[in-house]
C-alpha cells in the first residue's frame, strides 16, 4: 500500500515554506479562510507525484506559474512508502531555467538508489506506482469542483485510466503489439498499388493499338466531309458574286436622291432651332419686365433702416437694467432666508451636540461589558477542557482480520497472473495454427478466470473493509486524549488573546464567571450585542445630522451665529434701497418704448425688431441679385435674336426663294417655311426612300461579309484536305484545283469505311479508357517511385496475398486481447454499483439508497421513491447532485483500488466537497470519511474545507493563513508517530 509520510515545500504558488509528516493511519482536517493556500497544499502533493501542474492550471509545458511571486524557485518535497520501500522525490522549478527532478529508493537493507532527470524520474515514478495523474485524480484526488469529472469522461479515457489502476499492462502491451501500425498498413498498400500497376502495363498496349485502327478510318471519313463542303462552299461563292453585282448598280441609283434629302433635313432642322430660339427670347423679355418691377419694390423698403437699429438699441438698454433690477429683488429675499436659517440651525446644533456626547460615554460601557462577557466563555471552555479520557485499543482483533485479508489477497494474484500467462498461449497458438480454432475455447476460458476473479475481489473488499473498521475505532480510542489537549490549548489562547491570566484551579474561573455573570445582570451576549449595535446606530446618525446642519449653515463655530445673522439682514436692507430707487427709472424708459418692464415682453420687442431689420437687409441684398438678374437676362436676348437670325439664314441657303429674315417675322413665319421644306421633301420620297436606300446598303453589306466568311471557310477547309491527304496515303499537287477536288470526292465515295456514327461512339470509348488508363498508370508509378519499371502480375498478387493474411491474424490476436481486456475492466461496473449503494445512504441519510449508471457514460440515475422510478441526476437541486456524483466518485474510488495489489494508493484527498452542503449533508459526508465505508477503506484522508467542520472527529488538524502554517497537530517526525500540537512560526491560534 501507498502512504504519504512527509510534504516540504517552499516558494510553490502561495504557500512559502512549510513542513507536515503524515502518519500512517490519519483523518486531517485542512482548514482555512479563502486564499489561505489549502488547495494550494493538495496541488502541492500532485505536483510532487507527477511533476506537472492540475489541469487548471493550463499548459503544463510552463511551470514557471507555480513559482510564488518575485521569486526566483519553488521547491517541493515529497516522501511516500510502499511496502518496505521509501521514495523521496524532489522537485526545483528555476524561472527561465531548466527544472530539477530528482528520486531516491530506498528498501530496508540495501543501499538507495539513485535517479536523476525529468523523463528518467517521471517514467520510473509511473512505472513504481502503476498509474499516472489522469488515473489518481479520477479516483484518489478529488477536486474542487469537479465532481462530475468521472461522469464528463468518455469511455475511451475511463478504460485508459481502468487499464492503468488494474494493472492491465501486460495485457495492454500485447494488444499494442498485435495492433496493425499505420506503416504496416500503408506497406500492405504499396503492395498492393505494385499488383494494380502490374494489370495497367499488362491492359494498356491492347486498348492503345484498337484505338489508333479506329483513328485511321475516322480520319478518311473527316478527309471525305472536307472534300464535299469544301466544292460546296466553291459553288456558293460563283452565285454570290453575281448577286453583289447587281446590288451594288441598285446602291448607287439611290445615292444622289439620299444626299438631296438629307440637305433639307438639315434645312428644316435649322428652321426648329430658329423657331425655339425666337420663343425662349419672347420669354426672356417677360422675366426681364417682372425682375425690373421687383428691384424698384426693393429700393423702396430699404428706406426704414436707421430708425429700426435706434430702437434696437434702447430695447437692448432697458433689457440689462430690468435683469439688474431681478438680480436685486433676488438677492434681497435671499439674505433674508439665510438670516432666518441661521437663527432656526443655531438651536438644534446645541442640542444634537449634547446627545452625541452622552451616546458615546454609554457605548464604552456596553465594549467594555462585552469584552468581560468573552473572558467568562473563555473560562468556561477552560473549564470543560479539564478532563483526560482513557485509552484503548484492539491490536489483536486487526492482526487476526490483516491475516484473513491477505489470505484472500494472495489467491486473487494467483488468477490475475495465470489469467494473463493463459490469454498469451492462446494468443501464440490463434497465430501459429489457426485462430477460429482456438478463439472460442480461449474466449470461454478467460470469462470462466474472469469470474473467479471478480468474487475473489469482492471477497477481498470485505476483509478489506473489516480490518478498516476496527482500526477506525482502535485510532478513535487512542486520539481523544490528543483532541482533548488540543482544545485545553485553544482555550488558554483565547484567555491570553483577551488579556485575561489563566486561573489557578477551576473553581477560581467558576467563581469569576459567576461574578461577570452578576455584573451583567443575567443579560445573553445576543442582548448586549443588540444594544451596542442600536446605539452606535444611533451615534452614527446623531453624527451625520449633526455634519449635515453645520454644513447648511456654514458656520464652523455656533458662537458666530448672531453675527452671521445681522450681516444677512444688512445685505437685505441694502438691496432694498437701491431697488427703490432704481425702479422709476426703469418704468420710465419701458413708457417711452412703449413696452411693459419684463424681461420677457422687451425679449419678445427684441425679437420682433430683428426679424424687421433682417427683413429689410433681405430686400436689400434681392436688389443686388436683381440688378445682376437683369444684365444676365438682356444678355440672354441678345444670344438667342442672334441665334434665330443665323439658324433661318443657314435654312434659306437650301431654298433661295423663301422670305429674306427681318425682325418682324412672326412664329407663324418661321412655320410656314418649314412646312414648305417638309413638302419638298415628301416629293422626294420621304422616309421610305430613305429606308430602302439604307436596306439595299445593308443588304451589299451583308452579301460581301458572307462572302468573305465562305471564302475563308473554303481556305480552311482546303487546308485541312492539305494536312490529311499525306495521313491517307495519297498524293496531292501544291494548290488543288475543283477539279482535282472532284475526282479526290469521287474515289472517297467508293470507298467502304463503315458506320460514322458507330465509330465515333467507339473512339469516344476507346479515347476515355485509354487516358484513364495512362492516368492510373502514371500516378501509380509516381507514388511507387517506378519509371519504366515492368513488373510481373502474378508475382506482385502473390506478394500481396501473402502479406494481406499475416495482417488479418495478427488483427484477431489483437481483437482476442482487447476482449479479454475488456471483460476485466467491466467488472468494475456491478462493484462500483455495490459500493455506490452502501455509500449513497449513508451521505444523504437514508433520503436515497438505490442507483444505477449508464455503462457507456456513467451517467448516474436514482431511484426517487416520490417519483416512483429511476430518475435523471439533472431534475435534483444543486447540492443533491453534488451528493450523487461524490457518492459515484467514492465508489469508484473503492472498486478499482483493491488493497490485493500492495502498490494501491492509500490515501485519499477532497478538495472543498462541502461548499454545496448544508449542516445535514456535511455531517453525513463526515461521518463516511471518519467511521464509514472510506474511512475504513483508507489508511490517510485529506478533507480540505473552508466551512464550520467538527475538529474532534479528526485525528488530526491543520490550519493554514497566509500561506503558512498557523496551526497543526500533525507529529514532527514521521517515523514516531508521537503527535504534538504545536504552533508554526511564531503564528498564534485563532478560533473559527
Amino acid at each position: 500500500m501507498i502512504h504519504l509520510k512527509r510534504l516540504y515545500v517552499n516558494n510553490f504558488k502561495q504557500l512559502q515554506e512549510i513542513e507536515l509528516h503524515f502518519p500512517a493511519h490519519a483523518r486531517i482536517l485542512v482548514q482555512g479562510k479563502n486564499e489561505a493556500g489549502k488547495s494550494t497544499l493538495f496541488e502541492a502533493v500532485f505536483f510532487g507525484l507527477f511533476g506537472a501542474a492540475l489541469a487548471t492550471e493550463g499548459s503544463a509545458r510552463n511551470l514557471d506559474a507555480l513559482i510564488a511571486y518575485e521569486k526566483e524557485k519553488a521547491r517541493v518535497e515529497l516522501e511516500i512508502a510502499s511496502g518496505t520501500r521509501t521514495f523521496k522525490i524532489t522537485r526545483t522549478i528555476i524561472r527561465d531555467k531548466a527544472n530539477q527532478w530528482q528520486l531516491d529508493i530506498s528498501r530496508a537493507g540495501s543501499a538507495p538508489e539513485e535517479i536523476r532527470g525529468n523523463t528518467p524520474v517521471n517514467k520510473r515514478l509511473i512505472d513504481e506506482l502503476g498509474f499516472d495523474g489522469e488515473a489518481l485524480l479520477n479516483t484518489c484526488f478529488v477536486e474542487q469542483k469537479k465532481l462530475e469529472k468521472l461522469e464528463g469522461l468518455s469511455r475511451p479515457k475511463r478504460e485508459e485510466s481502468l487499464a492503468k489502476l488494474l494493472n492491465l499492462d501486460r495485457l495492454v502491451d500485447l494488444e499494442t503489439e498485435f495492433k496493425i501500425r499505420a506503416e504496416e498498413k500503408q506497406s500492405l498498400d504499396r503492395l498492393l498499388t505494385r499488383a494494380e500497376l502490374a494489370d495497367l502495363q499488362f491492359e494498356l498496349p491492347q486498348h492503345q493499338e484498337n484505338l489508333r485502327q479506329v483513328e485511321s478510318q475516322l480520319t478518311l471519313i473527316d478527309l471525305r466531309g472536307a472534300v464535299e463542303s469544301a466544292l460546296n462552299e466553291l459553288r456558293a461563292l460563283e452565285i454570290m458574286d453575281a448577286e453583289i453585282r447587281a446590288l451594288a448598280a441598285q446602291r448607287d441609283a439611290a445615292t444622289q436622291r439620299v444626299e438631296q434629302m438629307n440637305q433639307l433635313r438639315e434645312a428644316m432642322s435649322n428652321v426648329k432651332d430658329a423657331r425655339d430660339a425666337l420663343e425662349r427670347a419672347e420669354e426672356i423679355t417677360r422675366e426681364l419686365e417682372h425682375a425690373r418691377a421687383e428691384f424698384a419694390e426693393a429700393n423702396r423698403a430699404t428706406m426704414d433702416a436707421p430708425n429700426l437699429k435706434t430702437r434696437a438699441n434702447n430695447l437692448r438698454h432697458l433689457f440689462h437694467h430690468v435683469t439688474r433690477l431681478d438680480q436685486i429683488r433676488a438677492a434681497e429675499n435671499t439674505n433674508a432666508q439665510r438670516a432666518q436659517l441661521v437663527a432656526q440651525n443655531a438651536t438644534r446644533l446645541n442640542d444634537l451636540s449634547a446627545s452625541v456626547a452622552r451616546d458615546e460615554k454609554e457605548l464604552a460601557q456596553l465594549e467594555n461589558q462585552l469584552r468581560e462577557y468573552e473572558i467568562g466563555e473563555a473560562l468556561g471552555e477552560w473549564i470543560a477542557a479539564q478532563r483526560a479520557p482513557a485509552d484503548e485499543t484492539g491490536e489483536d482483533a486487526i492482526a487476526e482480520k490483516k491475516i484473513a485479508r491477505e489470505k484472500i489477497a494472495r489467491q486473487l494474484r494467483l488468477q490475475v497472473y495465470g489469467l494473463a500467462a493463459l490469454l498469451v498461449v492462446f494468443i501464440l497458438a490463434a497465430i501459429g495454427i489457426s485462430a477460429l480454432i482456438f478463439a472460442p475455447l480461449a474466449l470461454a476460458t478467460l470469462g470462466l478466470l474472469a469470474f473467479r476473479a471478480s468474487t475473489l475481489w469482492r471477497d477481498l473488499a470485505r476483509a478489506s473493509e473489516a480490518v478498516g473498521r476496527a482500526e477506525g475505532h482502535a485510532l478513535a480510542r487512542g486520539e481523544s486524549n490528543e483532541s482533548q489537549r488540543a482544545r485545553l490549548q485553544d482555550a488558554r489562547a483565547r484567555l491570553a488573546q483577551l488579556g485575561a491570566g489563566i486561573p489557578e484551579t477551576s473553581e477560581v474561573a467558576q467563581a469569576r464567571r459567576v461574578l461577570i455573570a452578576r455584573e451583567m445582570k443575567n443579560k445573553t451576549s445576543a442582548e448586549l450585542r443588540g444594544e451596542h449595535d442600536a446605539l452606535r446606530e444611533r451615534l452614527v446618525n446623531a453624527r451625520a445630522v449633526l455634519g449635515e446642519l453645520a454644513r447648511q449653515s456654514q458656520i464652523a463655530d455656533p458662537a458666530n451665529v448672531e453675527r452671521e445673522k445681522n450681516i444677512n439682514a444688512r445685505k437685505a436692507a441694502k438691496a432694498k434701497e437701491i431697488r427703490a430707487r432704481w425702479e422709476p427709472r426703469v418704468e420710465k424708459i419701458a413708457r417711452t418704448l412703449d413696452v411693459r418692464a419684463d424681461v420677457a415682453t422687451i425679449q419678445r420687442a427684441v425679437f420682433q425688431n430683428e426679424a424687421q431689420a433682417e427683413q429689410i437687409n433681405r430686400r436689400a441684398r434681392d436688389a443686388a441679385r436683381l440688378q445682376e438678374e437683369i444684365s444676365r437676362r438682356e444678355e440672354q436676348l441678345a444670344s438667342q435674336s442672334a441665334r434665330a437670325r443665323q439658324m433661318y439664314e443657314n435654312a434659306r441657303a437650301v431654298k433661295a426663294d423663301a422670305l429674306a429674315w427681318n425682325p418682324a417675322l412672326t412664329l407663324d413665319d418661321y412655320t410656314a417655311f418649314g412646312k414648305a421644306l417638309r413638302a419638298e421633301y415628301d416629293s422626294l420620297g420621304g422616309e421610305a426612300a430613305l429606308q430602302a436606300a439604307r436596306e439595299i446598303e445593308n443588304e451589299l453589306g451583308r452579301k460581301e461579309g458572307e462572302r468573305a466568311t465562305r471564302e475563308r471557310n473554303t481556305a480552311e477547309l482546303i487546308a485541312q484536305i492539305q494536312e490529311r491527304l499525306p495521313a491517307a496515303g495519297r498524293p496531292l499537287s501544291a494548290t488543288i484545283a475543283a477539279d482535282e477536288l472532284n475526282s479526290l470526292a469521287e474515289k472517297l465515295r467508293a470507298m467502304d469505311l463503315g458506320d460514322e456514327a458507330e465509330l465515333r461512339g467507339q473512339h469516344r470509348e476507346l479515347v476515355g479508357r485509354v487516358r484513364s488508363l495512362e492516368d492510373q498508370h502514371a500516378n501509380l508509378e509516381r507514388e511507387l517511385g517506378l519509371s519504366g519499371e515492368a513488373l510481373n502480375r502474378d508475382e506482385c498478387r502473390a506478394t500481396y496475398a501473402q502479406t494481406a493474411r499475416q495482417l488479418q491474424v495478427r488483427e484477431r490476436g489483437a481483437e482476442m486481447t482487447q476482449l479479454a481486456r475488456r471483460r476485466i475492466m467491466q467488472k468494475v461496473l456491478p462493484a462500483t454499483m455495490d459500493y455506490l449503494r452502501r455509500i449513497l445512504p449513508q451521505i444523504t441519510r437514508d433520503r436515497y439508497y438505490d442507483a444505477r449508471l449508464d455503462d457507456e457514460t456513467y451517467k448516474i440515475q436514482v431511484w426517487d421513491e416520490r417519483g416512483g422510478g429511476f430518475k435523471e441526476k439533472n431534475i435534483f437541486s444543486g447540492g443533491t447532485r453534488d451528493q450523487f456524483s461524490l457518492a459515484l466518485r467514492l465508489a469508484f474510488a473503492l472498486a478499482t483500488l483493491p488493497q490485493e495489489r500492495g502498490a494501491a494508493p492509500s490515501f485519499i484527498f477532497l478538495d472543498e466537497p462541502l461548499g454545496s452542503f448544508d449542516s445535514e449533508r456535511a455531517e453525513a459526508l463526515i461521518y463516511l470519511l471518519t467511521e464509514g465505508e472510506i474511512a475504513r477503506a483508507f489508511d490517510q484522508i485529506f478533507l480540505i474545507s473552508h466551512v464550520h467542520v467538527d475538529e474532534r472527529l479528526f485525528t488530526h488538524r491543520v490550519l493554514m493563513e497566509n500561506g503558512k502554517i498557523a496551526f497543526s497537530n500533525l507529529p514532527n517526525d514521521s517515523t514516531t508517530g508521537v503527535t504534538e500540537g504545536t504552533e508554526k512560526k511564531r503564528t498564534s491560534l485563532k478560533r473559527e
